[in-house]
């Protein structure tokens, strides 16, 4: 019973986000007749993002209360100083690691989808990018996949099987096999975070510097020459595997010093 419930719960916050995105976005290009407008929207795509998350978080708030579930549940706890930044560390490294490989050119002529992925996210003017993508798509995905899907698969699952899970999730409301296995890396690298901060403000924090830093980077990306994006790319994905084991190791050494101390208070 407890299995079908969390499959149920599962599969309807999933639900509501895709239909409202797929609602908002079929509205925003298809429903608005006004020329400038539209021509706006088009140039903007970062407004669906807007528009859909704040319609989701406005139905996710009362559905979550309605299931009893706290924000403590989701992981809005305070993140120790050292998690933290080893969080925003992390999110450093991997906006700096898409930015340079999604702009060596193998990837672009191979992989097209995956750099048109990576120009929506970091496109539009600033105000949109800042208002959609860092802010309110950072919020609405780590509420989504490292919050709701992350307590809920992890009442059943290990938290190794909880980060797999949420990822191949959230790579599959791409429906696209090419960018759903690239936004999964992304997702596993987030739901690490999560589990090792043991707060979703630690992958949250990772999730919007690996965003901003991607859009910094890609102001000059175009200028860099293959040789120099493959190196940081590479300098990119050593930094995200040295973050990730220090806070991997930093959580197990709690994990170890907790239990040692509560085996001493009961004998």
């Amino acid at each position: 019973m407890k299995i079908l419930r969390i499959a149920g719960n599962t599969v309807s916050y999933l639900v509501i986000y895709a239909a409202i995105v797929m609602l908002v976005n079929h509205a925003l290009y298809n429903w608005v007749t006004d020329p400038v407008l539209k021509d706006w929207i088009g140039s903007n795509s970062g407004m669906v993002l807007i528009v859909s998350n704040i319609i989701v978080l406005a139905v996710y708030l009362p559905l979550l209360r309605w299931q009893k579930i706290t924000l403590k549940d989701l992981g809005f706890v305070p993140v120790r100083g050292g998690s933290l930044l080893l969080s925003v560390g992390t999110g450093v490294w991997l906006g700096l690691f898409i930015a340079a490989f999604t702009r060596l050119p193998w990837i672009q002529a191979t992989f097209p989808a995956i750099s048109d992925l990576v120009a929506f996210v970091a496109g539009g003017s600033l105000i949109i990018f800042v208002l959609g993508s860092l802010l309110l798509g950072s919020l609405l995905e780590e509420w989504l996949f490292r919050g709701m899907l992350f307590y809920t698969l992890r009442q059943q699952l290990s938290a190794l099987w909880t980060v797999l899970i949420q990822a191949v999730l959230f790579g599959a409301v791409f429906m696209n096999v090419t960018i759903g296995a690239f936004a999964a890396l992304g997702a596993i690298i987030y739901g690490v975070v999560r589990a090792g901060s043991h707060s979703l403000w630690g992958s949250l924090a990772a999730h919007i510097c690996s965003t901003g830093t991607l859009y910094i980077m890609l102001q000059w990306a175009d200028d860099w020459q293959p040789n120099t994006l493959g190196l940081l790319a590479l300098a990119g994905g050593v930094g995200i595997a040295a973050h990730v084991l220090l806070l991997l190791l930093g959580s197990s050494g709690r994990a170890v010093q907790k239990k040692a101390v509560s085996n001493s208070i009961t004998s």
